[in-house]
């Protein structure tokens, strides 16, 4: 009986007499994010609800979120505008990245990536990354839909399930807030990210295994230089130290 409380905003609904909704333009699990007018400024803006369906753990995220962006102040994260409660509900207010998510590149253009478009673009995600790690937070949510490109420019968005590096789990943390906080499990995030792209030009061969049991070493023709590479990212392998130094093999690997 408590979903009915997560129904969006409709368009044109203002919020905290100063952002008009335009549109719903991302769901999560915990929250709502609508692209808003701010009324002051003019600007486009992102406003991310806390789903009161979630309680108060949704609460908690987005106040994690208000705390990270307020901290971590990069041209290619989201930056940090506003935070407020209105009628029981609680509203981050970020700047609007407009553009193309790799997941829109890959499922809905049908772009597809080459090795060196992989490691290309892998150098671009962890040079946000390592950065993100070196401030002392993990991102814990690298995933395609997360990843967007504006003029060929890479952004990091959605920090809803960031965490501090070692950060002890929140009490009401559920199975979706399960990851542990060390730069292993986004490297990991890393790793299947790439897959993703390498897959994207991937047609099956008549002698792959039918049943869908081949492993993706088995399945893709790759080089020995990334399938060392993906093998570390997910731990098949010795993993990276850290992200610096996947960073560091991943450059040299692309520029050979």
């Amino acid at each position: 009986m408590r979903a009915w409380r997560d129904y969006p905003a409709e368009p044109r609904t203002q919020l905290a007499s100063r952002y008009t909704v335009l549109k719903l333009i991302g769901e999560g699990s915990y929250g709502l994010i609508y692209l808003c007018e701010d009324a002051i400024s003019g600007d486009f803006v992102a406003v991310k609800q806390a789903r009161c369906s979630k309680g108060r753990f949704a609460r908690q995220l987005l106040d994690r979120e208000t705390h990270i962006l307020k901290s971590l102040k990069h041209t290619q994260f989201p930056a940090y505008l506003n935070h407020f409660t209105e009628k029981l509900h609680s509203y981050l207010v970020m700047s609007y990245l407009s553009g193309d998510t790799l997941e829109d590149l890959i499922f809905e253009q049908g772009k597809t990536y080459n090795e060196r478009q992989c490691l290309s673009v892998t150098i671009q995600l962890l040079e946000l990354v390592v950065p993100l790690h070196q401030q002392g937070w993990v991102h814990l949510d690298l995933r395609i839909p997360n990843v967007l490109f504006q003029k060929n420019k890479l952004y990091l968005i959605d920090f809803g399930l960031a965490r501090r590096i070692g950060e002890a789990p929140c009490p009401s943390s559920s199975a979706e807030d399960h990851k542990p906080p060390e730069e292993q499990s986004d490297l990991e995030d890393i790793g299947h990210f790439m897959l993703f792209m390498l897959y994207s030009s991937f047609t099956p061969d008549v002698n792959t295994a039918a049943d869908g049991t081949a492993s993706w070493q088995e399945e893709l023709n790759l080089s020995l230089k990334i399938k060392h590479i993906i093998e570390r990212l997910l731990a098949v392998t010795t993993p990276y130290a850290s992200s610096a130094h996947a960073l560091e093999e991943i450059r040299a690997s692309h520029n050979v």
